[in-house]
């Protein structure tokens, strides 16, 4: 079963994925909800169906509906709230033996326990894409600063080597993290006594 990344690597395929895992779809609805022709459609469908996740059934005609195929997920959940260029999902746990057509326990009340599912959702969605929003924001305030944190270290009277050791000290999260690199990538037989001379020069710097 593909991980998110690979499902992601098409963002018209996340999509089909993510709606197609919420309940079965026809072609004509996957088409209108992803702006992309039938043809494009079937094929996400069939990189789908090759990764084994795509379910396929047919509805004979009712008193309502004409005879549709229909396409769906059923043993993932994938759940797509990117915004813009950025990718926010989820690829939710293989449900063993779960299919779309097994009943779950009755309710005493089916349409109370449908109601209040279907409102859960609403509230659970809209708080899924306030947090997108957030992390959208979040995301490119760390893009900015990174963006300063390399303007401020080419603006520094250092050598390149010294500039280096800087972006991996102002660069990873942990100080041990630069270390490493320093010693296992770059060489270095004393990674600790670059970076305090490195330090030391920036903080002479600002004198």
């Amino acid at each position: 079963m593909p991980a998110i990344e690979e499902i992601a690597n098409s963002r018209a395929r996340l999509t089909i994925a993510s709606l197609i895992s919420s309940r079965p779809r026809t072609l004509g609805e996957l088409a209108e909800e992803t702006g992309i022709s039938v043809q494009g459609v079937l094929k996400h469908l069939k990189k789908l169906s090759e990764a084994g996740m795509l379910k396929v059934k047919n509805i004979p005609a009712g008193r309502y509906l004409r005879p549709r195929k229909l396409y769906f997920i059923d043993t993932r959940r994938v759940a797509d709230y990117s915004r813009g260029e950025m990718i926010v999902a989820t690829l939710g746990d293989e449900m063993e033996g779960s299919t779309s057509t097994e009943p779950t326990a009755p309710a005493s009340d089916p349409y109370a326990e449908l109601d209040r599912l279907a409102q859960d959702i609403i509230l659970l969605r809209r708080r899924a894409r306030e947090l997108s929003i957030r992390m959208k924001r979040m995301t490119e305030e760390v893009t900015e600063n990174e963006s300063r944190i390399a303007r401020l270290i080419e603006g520094l009277s250092l050598s390149p080597e010294e500039k280096q050791i800087a972006y991996l000290i102002f660069g990873d999260d942990r100080p041990e993290q630069a270390r490493r690199i320093l010693k296992e990538h770059y060489g270095c037989h004393n990674p600790e006594a670059a970076i305090l001379d490195v330090v030391e020069k920036i903080r002479g710097s600002g004198a």
